[in-house]
């Protein structure tokens, strides 16, 4: 009756934190089938599976090694869950070989003049800082 992947949490469906001992499991579940029982309340597709949902997670916390493996599993899915994302960028540094040079505007002495004329930006920069 066992699921290997529960729809939810046991410890939620329980009402317990993950510390809780076995009595605190056991006094939960009796708690919850006395108030989830057919007899107690109208039966219906959502009540049974309510009631199946309570019992499959007491099977499952109530045997010690099936707990154990349950918090493992646990365990291992919210570390998954929490690791940051990576997000691949490149990173150019000023020393590689391929790297452009600063930009320099058309008034700058250390500007070649080749560079200055036909580059509409230094064009623009030179027309700016003219008046300067």
């Amino acid at each position: 009756m066992s699921r290997s992947r529960p729809s939810r949490d046991h410890y939620a469906v329980l009402g317990l934190r993950a510390e809780a001992s076995p009595e605190q499991i056991t006094s939960a579940y009796r708690t919850l089938i006395r108030a989830l029982h057919p007899d107690a309340r109208p039966s219906g597709p959502s009540a049974d599976a309510e009631l199946a949902e309570v019992i499959d997670a007491y099977q499952t916390l109530h045997d010690p090694l099936r707990r154990s493996a349950y918090d493992n599993e646990r365990g291992q899915k919210r570390q998954v869950t929490s690791r940051p994302v990576r997000i691949p960028v490149r990173v150019r540094s000023s020393t590689n070989t391929g790297a452009r040079p600063p930009l320099r505007s058309a008034t700058d002495p250390r500007t070649p003049a080749s560079q200055a004329r036909g580059d509409p930006f230094n064009e623009l920069v030179t027309w700016l800082f003219s008046g300067i």
